[in-house]
């Protein structure tokens, strides 16, 4: 599980995971300590520019600041390499990240963490600490069921800039955020106060009061007269107008103050501000994306519903695509299947079926050298249906698997492999008729026999890993305690048997991570009454069956899916039907992604992801969750591929 940023730290209690940030005062990496497996995150600190006297000093100070809405300072990890302090570990992001101009946070929840930051300032202040650079980026996020809790980074490591700073008569801070008295090189706990109201601003109107080049920024906060809209209530104009202020003493006395003219100001206008927002939307995209029209090349009236749709296609690089043109050029001119066909397989009742998509666009071009003569034969031509090659299973399949060995298709209590020759061979029985007499015909389907992998005495997960070398299965044991996990080698002839057993906690997923590793995800429930889910827990384990670590999520989650980025999962989480989470395992990361609709299925490509809701509207993302484009598409689909 390597990382591209990752280096290693010699004779240290921790293991670097990779690089999360790069701040002024050097890099910071999540890391978990090689006993325990705890994350926390290693601040390098730049020992040109912070001497052992005044950062010994300043670490008395962090070390004092012991609160759940502050980032704590653990320890000091002293190497070879560097020096690190060790801090408690956030894994989702800033709340910079959550003010994006193109998506906006619910209002009372952007009030709930600027309530969080407060209670955070009042016990840094009574310990005499004042931030001086409260700001988004200095606001970190753990992720909860409710959404996020606010916890303040960088607290100490800012005073201690300013001091530096204050020896070279300059300022520093962020002038976007500054107090009109820190211009002067004066600060108290108001002008921390005075920050967490531009912040306020920004939350409720989705930008900051004044905007520019520095200098201009210090000339809106001496002199200018802040503007609220009228779209914010009365309450909270109040409140806003009185944490900036721009004298220190005509602010709040403090941040208690401050946090409980909020809270009264949130209660009166609580019904206002969830006017125009569902209970269940944490996030939503400001401006809506025009819908493109649903454009089909090839339509087909289906016999049986279909469960899943799985595409063998793999085209990730202009050299493979040339190489799919390629071959259908060549099938078009030879009329003789070509290699490397992308297929698509349909899963209905207890059959897979098998199609080749080449066949179609062949069919297209061929036609497109002579328009048709008449309407009949045109009507003809678009209502041609590709041949199908199905495969027969004694029961529901549940899931398909594209392996290059070939596709497993899992039932209740067995697995299957269909290897592509039987479907190349069942296609090459018709596909030279097919060609010659698609006009005239319909076509046939064939069927083939599926070869038995193995059975099971009990329910069964599976996963096989990408390149099919191994695939693991959990059974849940008749206690309903634990599962058996058990670690099958694919390279070995039959009799099929497991190679590991090992037991690990009941799980309702699991996948292959890579060739090297894999994860079960597990219901974690209240400890009171066991029937509510509270989060899930993941468990790492190698093919040889070690057990490497595990994670616990605060959340629920569902439809757990690996993407084309390594150690990244797409989920749904079932609290928020109209966002999807992004789940990054090496660091760990956890993103919210807010959409417009509720999709109720997904699929990553290798370009981003395909979302869809019952209704047809389909969302696409890139690979960074950004919205690209919305389509228009059929309204009851019951799968999708891509």
């Amino acid at each position: 599980m390597s990382n591209l940023f990752a280096k290693e730290l010699h004779r240290s209690k921790y293991r670097l995971l990779g690089l999360v940030g790069q701040g002024q005062f050097g890099r910071v990496y999540c890391a978990s300590h090689r006993k325990t497996g705890r994350l926390v995150a290693l601040k390098e600190l730049d020992r040109q520019r912070f001497s052992t006297h005044n950062f010994l000093r300043e670490l008395r100070f962090l070390l004092s600041l012991q609160h759940d809405h502050i980032v704590t300072c653990q320890a000091l990890e002293q190497t070879r390499t560097g020096r690190y302090l060790v801090m408690d570990y956030c894994e989702g992001g800033t709340l910079r990240s959550l003010l994006d101009e193109d998506v906006r946070l619910h209002p009372i929840q952007g009030l709930k963490l600027v309530m969080q930051v407060l209670v955070g300032l009042e016990h840094a202040h009574q310990q005499g600490i004042v931030h001086c650079d409260v700001k988004p980026e200095n606001i970190l996020l753990t992720v909860s069921p409710e959404g996020w809790i606010a916890r303040i980074s960088d607290f100490g490591i800012a005073r201690l800039n300013l001091e530096l700073s204050k020896a070279k008569f300059s300022n520093t801070g962020s002038p976007a955020y500054m107090a009109p008295e820190r211009f002067y090189g004066q600060h108290s706990p108001a002008s921390d106060l005075y920050a967490v109201g531009i912040l306020l601003f920004e939350v409720l109107t989705g930008h900051r009061p004044f905007s520019g080049v520095p200098a201009e920024l210090m000339s809106a906060h001496l002199n200018q007269t802040v503007k609220l809209p009228d779209n914010i209530p009365a309450e909270l104009k109040t409140t806003l107008l009185t944490a900036l202020q721009k004298l220190p003493a005509r602010r709040f006395r403090s941040a208690a103050e401050m946090l409980n003219s909020l809270q009264i100001a949130l209660h009166d206008s609580e019904q206002l501000l969830n006017q125009e927002w569902d209970s269940s939307t944490l996030l939503r995209p400001c401006v809506p994306l025009p819908k493109c029209p649903l454009q089909f090349v090839y339509r087909e009236p289906l016999q049986a519903p279909v469960q899943q749709l799985v595409s063998s296609s793999g085209v990730s690089s202009s050299h493979e695509l040339n190489h799919v043109h390629g071959a259908i050029a060549q099938l078009a001119e030879n009329g003789t299947p070509a290699t490397g066909q992308e297929q698509i397989y349909r899963v209905f009742g207890n059959s897979v079926g098998c199609q080749s998509l080449e066949l179609r666009r062949l069919e297209t071009n061929i036609h497109s050298r002579q328009k048709p003569q008449t309407s009949t034969e045109a009507n003809a031509i678009s209502q041609l249906e590709l041949p199908i090659t199905a495969a027969r299973l004694p029961a529901p399949v549940l899931n398909v698997l594209v392996r290059p060995q070939g596709n497993f298709a899992v039932t209740q209590r067995a697995v299957y492999l269909l290897p592509p020759e039987l479907f190349r061979s069942g296609m090459a029985q018709h596909n030279q008729d097919w060609l010659q007499s698609s006009l005239q015909t319909p076509s046939v389907t064939s069927c083939i026999v599926p070869q038995l992998v193995t059975t099971f005495n009990r329910d069964v997960l599976l996963t096989v890993e990408a390149q099919g070398r191994w695939m693991a299965t959990a059974t849940l044991e008749p206690n309903n305690v634990h599962s058996t996990l058990n670690i099958w080698s694919l390279r070995h002839p039959h009799p099929f048997k497991p190679a590991i057993a090992v037991q690990s906690a009941p799980c309702f997923q699991i996948l292959a991570l890579d060739n090297r590793y894999l994860v079960t995800f597990s219901h974690q429930t209240d400890q009171g009454s066991h029937s509510c889910i509270t989060g899930v827990l993941l468990k790492f384990f190698t093919r040889r069956g070690n057990r490497v670590g595990s994670l616990e999520l605060p959340i629920p989650l569902r439809q757990i899916s690996l993407t084309s980025t390594p150690y990244r999962l797409l989920a749904m989480e079932p609290g928020y039907p109209n966002s999807v989470m992004f789940l990054d395992l090496k660091p760990l990361r956890i993103q919210r992604v807010g959409l417009d609709i509720a999709p109720q299925r997904m699929v990553a490509t290798q370009w981003g992801y395909v979302l869809m809701d019952a209704n047809g509207q389909i969302v696409l993302l890139n690979s960074y969750g950004q919205r690209i484009g919305q389509i228009d598409g059929p309204a009851h689909s019951t799968a999708i591929a891509a």
